[in-house]
């Protein structure tokens, strides 16, 4: 029994403090305790100060007016968390105000009283009304005054009736005596606790009232709150505020009604139940006290809204707003408030949606179904009380299982129980939860633990529906008459399958406890009485004030109602009795409700076979079984596994394992404990923490390592709350087992209604065997009790001991004693050092002698911090546990020792096992070299790294091996890390000097190590190799940073010499002293002299001409024509390069030198080609360039024509670039030449090719022209052909004449492109539209506008010149039948990005996603690779047919003639002459065009000493030309005598290095470094020439000739000897001659075919030099490594199985082609018959080819067209859009299609296809034809018109008659022109083509003039054309209606006209310009801004 009220308390206002001063000071007035009952405080609860702050919450104030009677209750929480109720009952008293100042104060006094009286002081927020007008001293004020209840109880409505019932005694004047009413109030009425009967009861005053008590205790009551609550704010903001209110986070409620704050703060803490809100509980903060809501806990407060503004600064305070029904949570508020995971979310809200709005469901229903009306509408109570319900089974799915992870740490003398958090979290797969992992760590659960832990208790509502929630779950799961199907997630079951029926059921069966609970019927039945004041009675004038009362009445009254409740009670409460909790769904059951284990039986079965091979030291085959293994334990399930495995072969405490059963166990452990978290969630470090103390090795003799110090690098270690939960849960194993033991020994003592004897399980658990002592805990005697709580006490501090050495073991590291100075810092270390790392304070001198005893501070400090961290666990588990502070002092004292004594002996154990390997690496195998090839540095053990590039051998790498540097090569040498291939080798290797970036990498993660490594390396070549390694951690960093210094030492070597190719091969040289490359600005004086001549060039100054002649001139690089294709990098190479040779000495030769000179295999080949003076046509070979003074870069014997002199041609050299003049290089038969050079300098253009008609007054404009070109050029000309006339009879064979061709090409060769190709549009060349003419079979005449039939005939040029576009400034003139075309070409700054893209496709170095876009095909076509390869063969194409078909010479001068020029001159004499498609002709090729022609290798490989410290990218120029050649291969297989090996084998060793014929940038450097004396000499020796009878070269090798001269030119010291290497063609040539390794079997020899291939991108195919590569030996391109075993023994291979993989097997050498085989078989043949085995050429020349047939087909000119179109109208799109270059504008416009069949074949405008049958499509527009599926590619490029007979090209295009139609259709559209140059043939009088036409003022866009213009729109056309006037038949201007963007009217503006309309003004837009018009009037204006907005739609 306990008082209905403890204190009644009489507040009113205090008028004293309002006299003080503190009033003047602005400061609040308050109230005073004016009498409270009784004056004693109880003694059971002390009375409440600072009550009269809550009694006015806004303050107290005076009013003019009397405000009505206030109730609200004000909740007060004392300091041991116990909740008193305030009931107050405010109402106001009449005050008179008297003068209490002096006069002077007079208007202070008045305005001070308005302020108060304007101050709110009612509750609901309801102000006073103004002041009256005139205010005197004595007016008559109300102050408040406050009845106040104070109690334990919540009875609010009890409260209310009371106090009520005073007031209304009082206001009434009745005739009962207050003290009576107080007194019986306090003393008499006394009520139950819960459970017990209900209470009627009188306070004495003629009342009848009646107070039910709850029938639990536990059970919090709300009457309507929460029911308000979801009213007020709905569903989801109630759910995050109860999911703030969890996670601990700041509440504050805002409304103007205090009860309605109260209901709500109370509504909200209900819904927490189960769990106790335990933080600050304000429901009615007073005003004064609002700074409290700064405080750092959180709360739950309320204030009223008149105070929003006063708390603007709260940034982690969630506001709520009630009346608005507004949650407002801070931006800022961190962490941010988690909600309830995924499916109890969705799920909570569809429960509450069907309780508040239960017609939801069938609100859209056409025909709802027809429910019969319940009996009795629910009231708001409950309603409250089934929402209850669902938060109540909420909690009791999230906490299923909870009693699962309690854990009893001790039972006597009382409980003491702790929560398994982590366990609990993983055991429900809920750890990325956050809102259950906050509740779990949050106040809030800590009391749950502690009240509803104990199985021993009392239960109530939550514990009953804990227990019974799974089944109801399954068995609302089970309803199969109205669910459809079920769906499991994580233990809930999703809601939208369950059967809502059941579901509601269970809901309001759960309500209807919790109403009954509340005892709301019992209110029912019994009529109360209360009394209540009459209405109004508050306002009475004449009120006398509230009488003080008489405290010795009450007192009395008090005293005899305690007399009279000492009585003994009448009446019996229901008490819950104690019993044992339900277990509820154990942890195991509540999880049989998850998704399904993710490891299958197998894997797991491997798992345990892989740990018994370990332990029956079968360590081969358990290593088979590791990547299985470690894939498996990726999942938890196989974790726990793996510990119940290791400690199922645990015997004893200790378990030595040799050295690879340690090394796996650890590596098990590890993996383990890797995919853990930090938290240990599924337990799994617990489980492995007493085997890291069990399983060990021997180390030595007494030194013995255990699995501890292999293990400690995990983050779980430093988790103290790991050890506090492990320690746990083995202290209740430890207190089952004593316990149990007692149990065994008094088992035939048990009891028979022992609780244990009902439990099915034969052990009993933890929370059993603590009910059962808690049960018998009355009849156990105290002596047996203290023995119990003793010896759990020893247990605790046992296990203390124990856990305290497992943590010094796991938390002191095993390099504890090496000196810091060798180990790496940490890295806070790092970053306090980094100020002072450059200084000398930065290299830390502490070294190992340094006496400062730096190690033994270090493990010092490292002991002293572990021993804290230790002596931390032990004072927090030992006094949660109860341990005596005793034993907690010995621990401590303890500790220091045992971490001493475990340092100490942690030194023998790490130098021991630094000695032994922790891992039993591979043995490291030595690379196969080649000869003169030496290891430079010693080899670093790595893993080579997957690269992306894997596809077929992704199961041969990761390899394990080690990284090698040779002084020639990069090799990686190893075997995969896979166990299934681990007895494979795997090469991978590149050349040093193709080393394109070395890059350092790092947190490289290796998945079959399950490892990660910091170091790596990653190494680009240009020979397409990557080598990614990491390296091992035994590798240190100062031997990775040593491998890179050499490696980029070697890569740039001080001169050429250092190259391999000069240390390994050749004879040695004596007397000529290596190429010294002069230092960049070796001097002040260079490097100023340097820089000033830059800088005057860059600002335009000319060099000062010298008046000394020198025998060698310079570059000359001074206009900025000649610099715009040149890139800066070059610029800067070719002015460092030659710098230091402009003052070089004319060379002496003799006579006998120049004679070998002419016996080089370029002359030779030029005497073939009848360039020597002896064939008389028109050429000599000339010395001119002996020397190298005429050109520098250009060989010593050139051809010149007869004509010119050699001082003529020397003197020739300033007028072109680099002095490289065009030569002849090539002569067909026809006697056409094909001409290279660089391109003339912008001072000299070629004046004879530029056009100088129209005006002869031009001349003197050119004050720079040089006459010795002129001649040069005319002397050149006069060698060719002569033209003859173009007929349609002149068809032979292939030479079509270019005049047919133009009158019979029908098609166009367009390339099809490809989505990324059209949205760029780079190459101009290879995308053209191609119009169809629409001539058919009339030849195309031009019939059709006899204007024009006066045109000039086309003429054929006797020379065309190829240059730049930057040289096309004007027209050409053709009188000297020579024609100059600018042409497009992918120069060096274009193939050198596009090279680096390509290198990033093939060798992505990581792993590409072709989900993201980026896959291998799409990064190839980005690259523009292939386009450029098109882009090369569509130009050499042009060239050979114009020698070939037209008989026209060509010149090429585009850049400076060493890049692009030799790769056309090089391509079109491979297609032209059959001759250099052999291994000889093809040697001579290289050697003329590329070698002697100056290509600069050195520079474009980035091989140039002086290139070390720059950043100049690899050129690919010498490959595109390989890749070019590679086409021409595939396209034509039988016109090459060389395959494909071939050209990869020159492509690798072009960058390699190994060969000398690619390492200088000119036959002049080759000369200073002797090796073209040698090589001339050697020639001279030879017995026989490659141009001789026979074409073979004699075999002898460059060691052959042992008589060398010194150079006599120049008189050098002798130098030490060097080696001149090899040349890479005698190479081939000696390997040619053993075996067919270079041959092509399919060779036909045909010498009179000329290759025509296709060079659109679709027809050309990636080489597969840039794809493939053999892991097996490495590169295959060094023979003498690669073809140690090529050897082939058909004997041995006959009839068995071979295995070859791609990427790993060399397939050419393990599949031979059938050539090769039968070549072995006769070798074989011929050794076993004794004979000696013939060379394999001869036995393949003497074969004698059968005698074929001819077939005889007749030749039509159809099928001649057919084969020479394509390249034909490729020819002549270059050419004529070379000549339009200048005038054509673009456009873009959309093609209309409509489906069209198509009866004879037809090819497509995209594809170039067939087309043909009902299937195409065509524009009614243009004509063009398409596929189906090409018109969506196809380009918008619509002509707007259909091409018909007569089209005519723009001027100054001079063409015959038959031709000019589909030249002018094919050329316009290739150089993608506007639309109406096709239409100024039509007259503007053709009334179809005028939509509306008339005189309009056009303002100028220059002078802004008007203009009066006639102008015509025409909608056909699309466009606006205007003329002078209206006959004119040629437009001024057109307006393409395309580009317009809009019509609107404009502005009046000054025309100069009269009578100006204003509105007749009006503005066109275009995406160019805005053009401004006026009409006459605004009618007008208005008439063509209509016409012209119908267009545009």
């Amino acid at each position: 029994m306990s008082r209905l009220a403890d204190y009644f308390v009489i507040v009113g206002y205090d008028s004293d403090k309002e006299k003080t001063a503190s009033n003047v000071g602005g400061q609040p007035t308050c109230g005073k305790i004016v009498q409270r009952f009784p004056e004693k405080d109880w003694p059971d609860t002390p009375f409440i100060e600072g009550i009269e702050w809550f009694c006015q919450p806004l303050g107290w104030s005076l009013s003019y007016e009397k405000q009505e009677p206030k109730f609200f209750v004000s909740v007060l929480t004392d300091i041991d968390a116990n909740k008193h109720y305030c009931a107050c009952l405010s109402f106001h008293e009449t005050v008179a105000i008297t003068q209490t100042r002096s006069v002077d104060d007079e208007d202070e006094t008045i305005g001070s009283s308005r302020l108060l009286g304007a101050t709110p002081s009612s509750t609901d927020g309801i102000t006073a009304t103004s002041t009256p007008a005139s205010i005197t001293h004595h007016s008559v004020m109300y102050a408040p005054k406050c009845l106040v209840l104070i109690s334990r109880l919540d009875c609010a409505e009890t409260f209310k009736n009371c106090l009520g019932t005073i007031y209304t005694v009082y206001i009434e004047n009745l005739a009962y005596g207050l003290e009576t009413l107080i007194g019986n109030i306090l003393g008499c009425i006394q009520v139950p606790p819960a459970g017990g009967p209900q209470v009627r009861f009188s306070i004495g005053a003629g009342d009848k009232q009646s107070l039910q008590p709850p029938q639990s205790s536990s059970l919090p009551t709300t009457g309507s709150g929460v029911h308000f609550l979801f009213k007020q704010l709905g569903i989801k903001n109630v759910l995050i505020l109860l999911c703030a209110v969890m996670t601990e986070n700041k509440i504050l409620f805002l409304s103007k009604c205090y009860w309605h704050l109260t209901d709500s703060c109370r509504a909200l803490v209900a819904l927490m139940y189960p769990f106790r809100y335990t933080h600050v509980y304000i429901p009615i903060l007073p005003a004064p006290l609002t700074e409290v809501l700064s405080t750092p806990t959180p709360f739950i407060m309320g204030i009223h809204s008149s105070l929003q503004t006063e708390i603007t600064d709260l940034l982690d305070v969630i506001v709520v707003d009630l009346d608005g029904g507004l949650v407002t949570i801070p931006e800022s508020l961190t962490p941010p408030v988690p909600i309830l995971p995924s499916p109890l979310w969705e799920q909570t809200q569809d429960l509450l949606s069907m309780i508040l709005f239960p017609n939801l469901a069938q609100a859209d229903l056409a025909f709802p179904t027809l429910e019969r009306p319940s009996a009795i509408a629910k009231t708001d109570a409950q309603i409250d009380k089934e929402l209850r319900a669902i938060f109540m089974r909420l909690f009791a799915q999230l906490l299923q299982g909870y009693r699962s992870c309690l854990t009893i740490i001790r039972i006597h003398p009382k409980p003491v129980i702790t929560f398994h958090k982590a366990g609990f979290l993983g055991a429900r797969d809920m750890i990325e939860s956050e809102f259950l992992f906050r509740v779990l760590d949050s106040m809030f659960f800590t009391t749950f633990v502690n009240e509803r832990g104990p199985p021993w208790r009392s239960s109530d509502a939550w514990d009953e529906l804990y227990s019974s929630m799974n089944e109801l779950l399954k068995s609302e799961a089970q309803n199969r008459n109205l669910v459809s199907r079920t769906q499991r997630f994580n233990g809930y079951i999703n809601i939208n399958f369950l059967s809502t029926y059941q579901i509601l059921t269970h809901i309001q069966e759960l309500g209807r406890v919790l109403y009954e609970n509340e005892g709301t019927l019992a209110h029912i039945n019994y009529a109360q009485k209360v009394l209540r004041p009459p209405e109004g009675a508050f306002q009475r004038i004449h009120q006398p004030a509230f009488p003080r009362i008489s405290s010795e009445k009450v007192e009395l009254i008090i005293q005899e109602g305690i007399r009279k409740n000492g009585v003994p009670q009448r009446f019996h409460v229901t008490r819950n009795q104690h019993r044992i909790i339900p277990m509820g769904p154990r942890l195991p059951e509540a999880l049989d409700v998850r998704p399904n284990v993710q490891n299958s039986a197998r894997r797991l079965e491997v798992l345990r076979i892989c740990v018994s091979y370990i332990f029956e030291n079968r360590i081969t085959d358990a290593r088979k079984l590791l990547p299985a293994v470690m894939r498996t334990l990726m999942h938890r399930d196989a974790r726990l596994i793996l510990c119940r495995e290791f400690f199922g072969y645990v015997h004893g405490n200790k378990a030595v394992l040799d050295h690879q059963q340690f090394e796996l166990v650890v590596r098990f452990m590890n993996k383990a404990l890797q995919k853990s978290s930090g938290i240990d969630e599924y337990t799994v470090a617990a489980a492995l923490l007493p085997m890291s103390t069990i399983f060990c090795r021997k180390l030595s003799t007494g030194v013995v390592q255990f699995a501890y110090t292999e293990i400690q690098d995990h983050a779980i270690w430093k988790n103290l709350q790991f050890w506090e939960s492990t320690f746990f849960q083995d202290v209740q194993g430890q207190i089952k087992a004593l316990y149990l033991l007692h149990r065994r020994q008094n088992e035939h003592q048990k009891e028979a209604n022992c609780v244990l004897d009902e439990v099915p399980l034969e052990e009993p658990t933890a929370l059993e065997i603590t009910a059962e002592q808690l049960r018998k805990s009355p009849s156990i005697e105290e002596e047996k009790k203290a023995e119990l709580a003793k010896s759990e006490e020893s247990t605790l501090y046992s296990q203390a001991i124990h856990f305290a050495n497992r943590m010094v073991s796991l938390l002191i590291p095993l390099d504890v004693n090496v000196d810091a100075a060798s180990k790496p810092k940490p890295a806070f270390r790092l970053e306090e050092n980094q100020s002072v790392s450059n200084s000398i304070m930065g290299s830390h001198s502490l070294s190992e002698h340094s006496d400062e005893g730096f190690e033994e501070n270090n493990a010092l400090e490292i002991g002293v911090t572990v021993g804290k961290t230790i002596s931390r666990f032990i004072d927090c588990v030992c006094t949660e546990g109860g341990v005596t502070s005793e034993h907690i002092r010995n621990l401590h004292d303890m500790v220091p020792g045992v971490v001493h004594m475990h340092i100490e002996s942690l030194e023998p154990v790490y130098l021991e096992a630094k000695r032994h390997p922790h891992v039993q690496k591979p043995k490291i195998q030595t690379p196969c070299l080649l000869p003169g090839e030496d290891l430079v540095t010693d080899h670093l053990r790595c893993f080579l790294m997957p690269d992306g590039r894997e596809d077929e051998t992704q199961c041969l790498i990761p390899a394990e091996g080690a990284l090698f540097l040779t002084n020639y090569r990069v090799i990686f040498k190893g075997s995969p890390c896979d166990p299934f291939f681990c007895e494979q080798v795997i090469v991978r290797t590149f050349p040093i000097a193709s080393l394109l970036k070395e890059k350092k990498i790092s947190v490289l993660y290796l998945a079959h190590l399950d490892q990660t490594l910091t170091e790596g390396l990653q190494l680009r070549s240009s020979s397409f190799q990557l080598i990614k390694v990491a390296f091992d951690p035994e590798v240190t960093p100062e031997q990775i940073e040593s491998f890179r210094k050499i490696l980029s030492k070697a890569r740039h070597p001080f001169d050429e010499f250092e190259y391999f190719a000069f240390q390994s091969y050749g004879t040695m040289l004596q007397g000529v002293a290596p190429l010294k490359t002069k230092e960049k600005y070796s001097t002040l004086k260079g490097f100023a002299k340097k820089t000033l001549l830059r800088g005057a060039k860059k600002a335009g100054f000319k060099q000062k001409q010298q008046t000394k002649r020198k025998l060698v001139s310079d570059y000359d690089y001074g206009s900025a024509d000649a610099q715009e294709t040149q890139s800066i990098d070059d610029e800067l190479e070719d002015g460092d390069e030659f710098e230091t040779q402009n003052n070089a000495m004319p060379r002496l030769l003799t006579t006998k030198d120049v004679e070998r000179m002419r016996e080089r295999s370029y002359v030779q080949d030029w005497k073939r080609l009848g360039f020597d003076a002896e064939s008389q046509r028109g050429f000599r070979i000339s010395n001119a360039n002996t020397s190298y003074a005429t050109c520098r870069s250009y060989p010593a014997i050139i051809v010149a024509p007869v004509q010119c002199s050699d001082a003529a041609i020397m003197h020739l050299g300033r007028c072109f670039k680099g002095q490289r003049i065009p030569l002849p290089t090539w002569r067909h038969t026809n006697g056409a030449l094909l001409i290279r050079g660089g391109q003339p300098n912008s001072k000299s253009v070629i004046g004879m090719l530029k056009n100088t008609t129209g005006s002869t007054t031009n001349a003197h404009h050119d004050v720079t022209h040089y006459p010795e070109q002129d001649k040069y050029f005319l002397a050149l000309i006069n060698t060719m052909p002569k033209l003859t006339p173009l007929a349609l009879n002149q068809y032979s064979g292939m030479n079509l004449s270019m005049s047919s061709l133009m009158g019979h090409s029908s098609s166009d060769d367009r390339q099809p492109l490809t989505p990324e190709l059209s949205r760029k549009h780079k190459n101009n060349l290879d995308i053209s539209d191609g119009n169809k003419s629409s001539q058919g079979g009339k030849g195309g005449t031009m019939k059709g506008n006899p204007k024009n039939s006066s045109a000039h005939p086309f003429r054929k040029m006797r020379l065309y010149a190829l240059g730049e576009k930057s040289q096309a400034k004007s027209n050409m003139n053709v009188d000297f039948c020579a024609d100059f075309i600018p042409v497009d070409y992918p120069d060096i700054r274009q193939s050198r990005p596009a090279f680096k893209k390509l290198i990033r496709a093939c060798m992505p170095s990581h792993n590409t996603n072709e989900a993201d876009g980026q896959s291998f095909a799409k990064m190839v076509e980005q690259a523009d690779w292939l386009q450029q390869i098109s882009s090369l063969m569509q130009l050499s194409g042009a060239v050979v047919d114009l020698i070939d078909l037209q008989e026209s010479s060509v010149m090429l001068s585009l850049e400076d003639g060493s890049d692009v020029t030799a790769q056309l001159s090089s391509i079109a004499q491979l297609c032209l002459d059959p001759y250099y498609r052999s291994l000889d002709g093809f040697r001579v090729l290289v050697e003329k065009e590329w070698l002697a022609f100056g290509h600069r290798f050195a520079h474009r490989s980035n091989l140039k000493p002086s290139h070390a410290n720059t950043n100049i990218a690899f050129a690919p120029t010498f490959l595109q030309f390989l890749d070019v050649v590679h086409q021409l291969q595939r396209q034509f297989p039988m016109a090459f005598e060389f395959n494909d090996f071939y050209l990869r084998f020159l492509a690798y060793h072009s960058v390699s290095c190994r060969f000398r014929t690619f390492l200088f940038d000119c036959e002049l450097e080759r000369s200073d470094s002797g090796i073209a004396a040698m090589e001339d000499k050697r020639g001279s020796l030879n017995a026989k020439h490659m141009f001789g009878a026979g074409g073979m070269a004699a075999n002898g090798s460059d060691d052959e000739c042992s008589v060398y001269p010194l150079d006599i030119r120049s008189q050098r010291a002798p130098a030490p000897l060097n080696r001149i290497g090899h040349s890479i063609f005698d190479y081939i040539e000696r390997q040619h001659n053993k075996t067919p390794i270079f041959y092509n079997f399919l060779y036909s020899g045909d010498k009179s075919v000329t290759l025509r291939p296709q060079n659109n991108v679709a027809a050309l195919d990636l080489w597969c030099y840039y794809t493939n590569e053999e892991l097996a030996q490495g590169a295959p391109y060094d023979l003498e490594v690669t073809t140690v075993d090529d050897e082939i023994d058909l004997s041995e291979t006959k009839g068995k199985r071979m295995v070859i993989t791609a990427g790993y097997d060399n397939m050419e050498k393990c599949n031979p082609n059938a050539y090769v085989c039968l070549l072995s078989e006769v070798k074989q043949a011929e050794t076993e018959r004794g004979h000696l085995p013939q060379k394999w050429l001869q036995v393949w020349n003497s074969l004698e080819v059968p005698q074929l047939e001819p077939v005889a087909r007749n030749t039509s000119l159809g099928n001649i067209f057919v084969q020479t179109h394509q390249h034909k109208r490729s020819t002549l799109e270059i050419i004529m859009k070379g000549r339009l270059a200048g005038y054509q504008d673009k456009y873009f416009h959309p093609h209309r299609f409509e489906k069209h069949p198509y009866t004879t074949p037809t090819n497509c405008n995209h594809c170039t296809k067939l087309l043909w049958g009902p299937v195409g499509y065509r524009c009614m527009d243009c004509g063009n034809s398409y596929h189906e599926k090409c018109t969506e590619l196809s380009m918008k490029n619509c002509t707007k018109y259909k091409a018909i007979d007569g089209a005519v090209g723009p001027p100054n295009v001079n063409m015959s008659q038959g031709d000019t139609a589909s030249i002018a259709s094919s050329a316009a559209t290739t150089a993608r022109t506007s639309s109406h140059h096709f239409y100024n043939q039509f007259s503007s009088n053709v009334a179809e083509n005028r939509t509306h036409e008339g005189h309009l003022y056009k303002r100028g866009a220059l002078l802004k003039g008007w203009k009066q213009r006639w102008f015509v729109l025409d909608s056909i056309k699309h466009q606006l054309r205007y003329y002078d006037t209206s006959e004119d038949t040629a437009p001024k201007g057109i307006i393409e209606l395309a580009e317009v963007q809009s019509v609107t009217a404009a502005q009046p503006a000054q025309i100069g006209a009269k009578g100006v309309d204003e509105k007749g003004f009006f503005d066109l837009k275009t995406s160019k310009r805005i053009y401004n018009f006026y009409a006459i009037n605004a009618n007008l204006a208005q008439e063509w801004i209509e016409k012209l907005q119908a267009c545009l739609q």
